[in-house]
């Protein structure tokens, strides 16, 4: 969707709001301290101070180049899920019910015999309907019926000018790697990442039929046209410029800015035949794309769009095309093991049934009393975030005025939507083969999509998760925080657990989604979620100053020590929304236990325990391959730097634990970053 959503990995949930536990129980369900490296010092390196041991007693999965509390969480669920599943997987059900549609599409993945006796076999009738296209006119015709752009994305969301209504959007693509920097800088690891895609491909080409000189020439040719495109793509930090990526016109400036490209025809033969406005997100890389659909070859234009279909259903087919599929993902993350196919074929069946398996998991894993608690505690946050906006001084009272009414009408939702998607439609059909199933699923989606959001008010009552996820997000253009029941549960939130551990942890994540909200995209949306200047432009100015100094800060510190640097630029928002949570959730934790005589408990004091708990939700291990390739992608901070780059700006961290000048991550209080 075009909605300019806010997703992170660090994800809010509960917290207690007055936990009476014994301290044993508090121990038991909080903090593991056995996670802890006492030979490390905290004003040195706190995240090797808090977190060095949690691998030791969380032994890494060979096939995650990332684990930590996060992605143990999320195959915790997948387990759960495993276990849902595979117990409707083996029974017959009624043909057409949800049963019957989640159980054949698992037996499909899991089928090896039947997909390796087929071998490449199923790509045939989708080649061969490029391959028997004459003219342009037919290859763009039969593009936009197949929903493809090719060298650009089409999509659904809100318009971020007129929040309330959806709009179709444009945005920039054609890029296999995804980034344009893969095509432009040559340093070595862009270099292994992009020849490890090329030879990916030539593989592929082979797999699917070809010989290597073929499969070579092929390549080259996909690879020229990318190479093209990329320097004219928008940078991931340009991408994080609402106003930058926002051109709404009709239909006649849309042709006029893209080369006179024929879009009344594309989209009526897309099936947006009555659109008569667009937002043009990235015009300059769309215009090129649009310019090479009329002008290039239209063989190469061919082979471009095969390579596509290869690669799009590589994986629905014999082991071989998935194997192939593995190595290349290895080079871009250092996996060392493929997920066994059990978990893939779970993993296939939550990515395309994901509510109907999501109503499942939360009627066993989520009571509903569980969403209610959740509510009355998100809105705890708001609380404090609001007595925050209040005594900012660098806010006007104008500024803080609209701010508060902005906290006043986030839309929260907790756990799982009131409202399912009807998938009686959907139909999967054991007796054809896995490729066309999911070729047939995906139509269905698109059409979902069209009925759901075509023409059609935003639906503020939508889900953009599913309620299994491990995360959560912010979504300025409907001004709404959502938690979904796969991330409120241990280790985030434990009844049982000290409050101390609770509100460093969950309240901390519940906090820096609301902080989203007013970060340097979501201050760009006021409270009805329409894109505007709504702040006091002074304060928009004395804003920028200390979010500036924030990303120059980050741009100093280590991704891979000595390799790679951190970009302060590209992560700004999660950064700053991680500096909001922090305070908040130390102000919520405060004022919760006021009053409260505290224990002391393994020597730490309960202020302690709070920093300990933050760092602990970043407790794990990442591959180098995989940090440079989240370099590339990501908007968020790797691991450690979201423990050790986020609270040298923390007064309190400094208090809890004594950092003093000349310990290394000391920074002086008047260079330390002030916002929220």
């Amino acid at each position: 969707m075009t909605n300019k959503i806010l997703p992170c990995a660090i994800c809010a949930v509960a917290l207690c709001a007055s936990c009476a536990q014994k301290p044993e129980a508090r121990l038991n369900a909080g903090i593991n301290f056995a996670n802890l490296d006492t030979t490390a010092r905290p004003g040195d390196d706190f995240f090797q101070y808090a977190t060095a041991h949690w691998i030791d007693h969380n032994p890494q999965p060979a096939a995650y180049p990332r684990w930590g509390s996060f992605t143990k969480l999320a195959d915790d669920n997948t387990n759960q899920l495993a276990e849902l599943i595979q117990g409707i997987a083996a029974q017959q059900h009624e043909k057409g019910s949800i049963s019957q549609k989640i159980g054949d599409l698992y037996n499909m993945v899991m089928d090896s015999t039947r997909r390796n006796e087929l071998g490449a076999a199923p790509l045939k009738p989708y080649l061969d309907k490029i391959n028997a296209i004459q003219t342009r006119e037919e290859l763009l015709t039969f593009m936009a019926k197949e929903h493809d752009g090719l060298f650009f994305g089409v999509n659904l969301g809100a318009d971020a000018k007129n929040a309330g209504m959806n709009i179709v959007g444009l945005y920039q693509g054609g890029l296999s790697l995804g980034n344009r920097d893969y095509y432009l800088k040559d340093d070595e690891a862009n270099v292994k990442v992009r020849e490890a895609w090329k030879q990916h491909v030539v593989n592929l080409y082979k797999l699917a039929g070809f010989d290597e000189t073929t499969a070579k020439a092929k390549m080259e040719t996909v690879y020229k046209y990318e190479s093209q495109l990329a320097p004219v793509h928008y940078s991931r930090v340009q991408l994080r410029d609402p106003e930058a990526n926002y051109h709404k016109m009709d239909l006649k400036t849309l042709s006029e800015a893209t080369n006179g490209f024929d879009w009344a025809t594309y989209f009526k033969n897309y099936g947006y035949d009555k659109t008569d406005s667009v937002d043009c997100g990235q015009p300059e890389p769309i215009a090129l794309g649009c310019k090479l659909l009329m002008t290039a070859p239209l063989e190469d234009l061919k082979t471009f769009y095969e390579e596509r279909t290869i690669a799009g259903l590589a994986g629905t087919l014999s082991d071989d095309f998935v194997e192939e599929n593995f190595k290349y993902n290895q080079a871009l993350t250092g996996a060392k093991e493929m997920q066994p196919r059990w978990k893939r074929a779970v993993n296939t069946v939550d990515g395309t049934l994901g509510e109907a398996v999501g109503l499942m998991y939360v009627e066993k894993y989520f009571p509903a009393r569980n969403k209610e608690r959740m509510l009355e505690l998100v809105h705890n946050l708001q609380k404090v975030l609001g007595e925050r906006i209040k005594a900012q001084e660098w806010m006007s009272d104008s500024t803080k005025q609209v701010a508060l009414e902005k906290l006043a009408t986030f839309y929260v939702k907790i756990g799982y939507p009131d409202q399912w998607d009807d998938l009686s439609k959907l139909v999967v059909d054991p007796e054809k083969n896995l490729t066309d199933n999911m070729h047939e699923i995906s139509n269905f989606y698109w059409n979902l999509d069209k009925e759901k959001h075509y023409n059609r008010p935003v639906n503020k009552d939508e889900w953009l998760m599913t309620p299994q996820t491990v995360n959560a997000y912010y979504n300025p253009t409907t001004n709404e925080i959502c938690f979904p029941a796969g991330i409120l549960q241990p280790p985030f939130f434990d009844m049982s657990a000290d409050d101390a551990m609770n509100y460093g942890a969950i309240g901390v994540v519940i906090g820096h989604e609301m902080t989203h909200g007013f970060d340097d995209q979501g201050r760009q949306f006021d409270k009805d979620g329409n894109m505007r200047v709504w702040w006091n432009q002074e304060d928009v100015e004395r804003f920028k100053v200390p979010a500036e100094q924030l990303a120059t800060f980050f741009d100093s510190l280590w991704v891979i020590p000595g390799e790679l640097h951190a970009n302060g630029h590209q992560c700004l928002g999660e950064n700053l929304a991680d500096h909001g949570g922090v305070n908040i959730a130390y102000q919520a934790f405060k004022e919760a236990t006021a009053g409260k005589e505290l224990p002391v408990i393994e020597g730490f004091t309960p202020e302690q325990r709070f920093f300990l708990s933050y760092a602990n939700v970043w407790a794990g291990v990442t591959t180098n391959e995989l940090l440079h390739y989240y370099a590339m992608v990501d908007v968020h901070s790797a691991q450690h730097l979201r423990v050790n780059g986020t609270l040298p700006h923390i007064d309190t961290w400094y208090e809890a634990f004594g950092i003093k000048p000349g310990d290394k991550l000391y920074v002086a209080p008047e260079d330390r970053v002030k916002i929220w």
